[in-house]
C-alpha cells in the first residue's frame, strides 16, 4: 500500500502514513483518456472533446482520494470548458469550414500571467491554511497553470501549449509525490504531445 508524507509543523521531519488507493485499473484508464484527449487536441480533432469530458470525471474521483483539492476542483472547471471549448470549436468550424488557430495579442499574455500568479498564491493561501493538502503551492501553481491552459485552448490559441509543457513538467513530481504512478508517467508523455502540440498549431497558425 502506498505512502503519504507531508511536513510536521516547522520542523524538518516528516509523518508518513498508509493511505487507501482507487485500484490502478481507474488511474490507468483515466490516464489513458487524458492522452488520447490531448493527442486529439494537437490534431485539431473534434473527438477530442468526448475523451476529454470522462478523463476529468474520472480524475476527479482520483484526485481527491490522493488528497489534492485544487487538482480535484479544477477538473469540475474543466468540464465546464471542455463544454465551452467544444461549443466555440463547433462554431469556429462551421463558420469558416476548418478550426483556424491564433495568437496571443498582448494585453491577453499580460493579463493572463498576472492571474496564474494571484490564482496560484491564492489557491495555495487557501489549501494550506484550510486543508490537509499535500502539497498545496505546487497543487495550486499547477491548478492556475492548466485553467489557463484549459482556457486558451479552448479560444484555439498557440500559447496554449506553452501553458500544458509547464503543467506537464510540473505535474509528473507532483503525481509521483502521492503515487500516482500512472498518472506521473501519462505526464511525461503528454509533455511530448505538447511540444508537438506546439509545433503543428504554430504551422496551423502559419498556413504552413
Amino acid at each position: 500500500m502506498p505512502r503519504i508524507c507531508s511536513p510536521r509543523g516547522r520542523a524538518t521531519s516528516w509523518h508518513c502514513r498508509e493511505r487507501e488507493t482507487l485500484s490502478w485499473e481507474v488511474e490507468a484508464f483515466a490516464s489513458l483518456l487524458l492522452l488520447l484527449n490531448v493527442w486529439l487536441v494537437a490534431r485539431r480533432s473534434m473527438w477530442n472533446y468526448a475523451f476529454g469530458i470522462a478523463a476529468v470525471s474520472i480524475y476527479a474521483l482520483v484526485f481527491w482520494e490522493a488528497r489534492l483539492y485544487a487538482a480535484f476542483a479544477l477538473q469540475f472547471l474543466f468540464l465546464a470548458l471542455n463544454l465551452y471549448g467544444l461549443w466555440n470549436w463547433r462554431r469556429a468550424q462551421a463558420e469558416s469550414g476548418e478550426l483556424p488557430v491564433l495568437r496571443m495579442s498582448r494585453p491577453e499574455r499580460w493579463a493572463t500571467a498576472a492571474g496564474i500568479v494571484l490564482m496560484a498564491v491564492g489557491i495555495g493561501l487557501l489549501l494550506a491554511r484550510t486543508t490537509d493538502a499535500a502539497s498545496p503551492f505546487w497543487d495550486s501553481a499547477n491548478t492556475a497553470l492548466a485553467l489557463s491552459a484549459q482556457y486558451w485552448q479552448a479560444r484555439r490559441r498557440v500559447e496554449t501549449w506553452l501553458f500544458w509543457i509547464l503543467v506537464n513538467i510540473g505535474s509528473v513530481g507532483l503525481y509521483a509525490t502521492q503515487s500516482l504512478w500512472f498518472t506521473s508517467c501519462v505526464y511525461a508523455v503528454l509533455l511530448l504531445v505538447a511540444l508537438y502540440g506546439w509545433r503543428e498549431w504554430r504551422q496551423a497558425q502559419k498556413g504552413v
